[in-house]
Order: structure tokens, then sequence, then C-alpha cells
């Protein structure tokens, strides 16, 4: 069962797009690299839909891009997790910036979870 806890919740100023009116149409991806110690992962994220996808042991470097509609204070959220001692880097993108990083270590249970929230 792929465990996640949201450990990190950013308010950035960043506005993806020319337009701060919603809905509005973006392209995102999702980004997990390993660091050290670790090479695959289970991965949980909100996909194109604003629905959850989780995607058992994947292959890192693991990236996925969609697009998506999205409407003020809809979040996008990447979370990762992986028995075993490493370190993973995850990304959030939109239109192709990055809004949300975070690397997660541990010795013994790699987790963690980035949201980015439009604003």
């Amino acid at each position: 069962m792929l465990m996640m806890f949201i450990t990190s919740c950013s308010k950035s100023n960043y506005q993806p797009g020319n337009s701060n009116s919603y809905p509005k149409d973006v392209n995102v991806e999702y980004r997990i690299t390993a660091i050290s110690g670790v090479n695959s992962g289970d991965v949980l994220y909100a996909n194109a839909s604003g629905g959850n996808t989780s995607v058992d042991n994947v292959s890192l470097p693991y990236s996925v891009k969609f697009k998506r509609t999205v409407k003020q204070l809809d979040n996008l959220v990447l979370g990762y997790s992986k028995i075993g001692s490493g370190e993973v880097k995850v990304e959030i993108l939109v239109n192709d910036q990055v809004v949300e990083t975070k690397s997660f270590s541990s010795t013994s249970y790699v987790t963690g979870t980035i949201v980015y929230l439009f604003q």
C-alpha cells in the first residue's frame, strides 16, 4: 500500500500561462529522479481529470506529462515511496516551469509528497 504524507504545500506567486483567469489549460509534468540508493518506487499523482493515479514499482527516473484544465484552488500532487534507504528528488512542472520541488531521503523508508496550488 502506498503511504503518503503531505509534507509540503506551497503558495507560490507563479501563475502558469499568460492569464490569471480561470479555468485555464496547462501542461503538467511530474518528475522523480534518484539521487542515491534507489532505482524504483511507488508513485501517486493527481492526473489529467483531477483524480489520483497510483503506479507501483516504476523505474527511476520517472516522468509523466499531460494537459489539464484547472480552476483556481485546484492542486497538483506528486508522491513517492520506497522501502529501503536512499534519496529522491520530486518535481512538479507547469507549462515547462518548475513550480514545486523537494528531495526526500531516509535510511529505512523513503517517502514524501509535494503539492502545488493554483491561486
